[in-house]
């Protein structure tokens, strides 16, 4: 048999595989908790890569990050939330489902240290969910590599949350968030209380299935 026949065949024939893009069977997931979305993406996110879920602040993208972690924890999952802004509020978590006895929280002093912490987390295995919460406007095209590779290693699902997509090709699955509709408590002559949250999620990129679906999910507020 040729060398060529060979390589086809450990690839696959043509038809067989896409370029850029894995069968989604192929890949194992961290179910999100959301019916709808965890059709969508085939189980959920991808685990031992990376996914980033982006999005303008008040858009609920740190509810959708918890809604992960939640359902992370209640399977058994250890997880690291690693917070270089100190901004993570562990009862507001509690109160989105998450279990925090199964929650290491990270509060590195800057973003390269959070980033650094991501990494050492990754490396060390044992953690079905990591979640890399950033406020930054890009990664270096190195470290995000560096990551995506840790993740892969140790078969981790790595969530980065920031405004913007940071991690270039270094994410397989890119989540965007656009609120919709803010829903208050209340009525005339009485205190109105931020109730939830309506987003509009849409999958901007997929290595890992298809992309370019929309949903809208609502969020409760604690």
């Amino acid at each position: 048999m040729s060398a060529a026949a060979v390589l086809l065949d450990r690839l696959g024939r043509p038809g067989s595989l896409r370029l850029g893009t894995e069968p989604a069977g192929a890949v194992r997931r961290l179910p999100v908790g959301l019916a709808a979305l965890d059709r969508a993406l085939g189980g959920g996110l991808p685990r031992g890569r990376m996914t980033e879920l982006v999005g303008p602040r008040s858009t609920g993208r740190t509810g959708l990050a918890a809604h992960v972690a939640a359902s992370a924890t209640r399977a058994g999952e250890t997880i690291a939330w690693v917070d270089p802004a100190d901004a993570l509020d562990p009862e507001a978590l509690a109160a989105a489902g998450v279990r925090l006895d199964r929650t290491l929280w990270v509060r590195p002093p800057a973003p390269l240290d959070a980033l650094r912490a991501a990494e050492v987390l990754l490396g060390a295995g044992g953690f079905g969910l990591v979640v890399l919460d950033l406020d930054t406007p890009r990664v270096p095209r190195e470290r995000a590599l560096r990551l995506a590779r840790a993740a892969a290693a140790t078969r981790s699902t790595l969530l980065v949350v920031a405004p913007e997509r940071v991690a270039g090709s270094g994410a397989a699955l890119a989540l965007e968030t656009t609120a919709r509709r803010v829903r208050w408590s209340g009525g005339p002559g009485r205190l109105a209380l931020l109730d939830g949250i309506e987003a509009r999620i849409t999958v901007a990129l997929s290595r890992v299935g298809p992309s370019g679906q929309v949903f809208v999910v609502r969020q409760a507020c604690a």
